[in-house]
């Protein structure tokens, strides 16, 4: 409490035990600090750490553990996301599924929460959808979204994008696509 002496009643104000007890109480049952360390380290995304980013991972239906695929295969049906390989650079399909899991760092996972946030009150236009891209992959490189009008969305990576990069924009739900839309990825290396 800010000050507790408000509540003493007068005939006690100059009682030296009552005062020193109700001052001790006073010191341990302030809830300022605790409420201050709960703001910070729970509720303002800016400084939450662990355990209060999972909260808000919660909050906005993102998980902090993705699943990786861990291998690429060979074969004839290739596919239409990122994760294609070249000519002899993949094994065969061994008949399994091999996955890994990868936890997300706090600052990734903050990234991912706001990312997540812009998606879950954006209107689908093209901007808005390159403000979630910005925000995904802010510093490391250019990628944009555009609509090439026959019913087709394209997102164009000037990089690379690394492995855990491929299963946020797969299956964390942050890049949407309008119904009935079929979505392309492309890399486009800087010149």
């Amino acid at each position: 409490m800010r000050d507790v002496q408000k509540t003493v009643l007068s005939q006690y104000s100059c009682a030296p035990t009552l005062n020193a007890l109700i001052e001790a109480w006073n010191q341990t049952l302030d809830p300022a600090h605790l409420i201050e360390t709960w703001f910070t380290n729970i509720w303002n995304l800016d400084t939450a750490q662990g355990y209060g980013l999972d909260v808000w991972g919660r909050i906005v239906g993102v998980e902090r553990v993705l699943t990786l695929s861990t291998d690429s295969f060979f074969g004839f049906a290739e596919p239409q996301d990122l994760t294609l390989q070249p000519f002899n650079a993949a094994p065969w399909y061994s008949g399994t599924q091999t996955t890994s899991n990868y936890r997300l760092s706090d600052e990734a996972f903050r990234q991912l929460i706001n990312a997540k946030a812009l998606a879950n009150i954006t209107d689908g236009s093209i901007t808005s959808l390159n403000a979630i891209l910005m925000t995904l992959f802010a510093g490391q490189g250019d990628v944009w979204v555009a609509d090439t009008g026959t019913m087709t969305l394209t997102y164009t990576f000037n990089f690379a994008p690394s492995a855990v990069q491929v299963s946020l924009i797969q299956s964390s739900g942050v890049l949407m696509r309008p119904a009935g839309v079929r979505v392309i990825y492309a890399i486009k290396p800087q010149t």
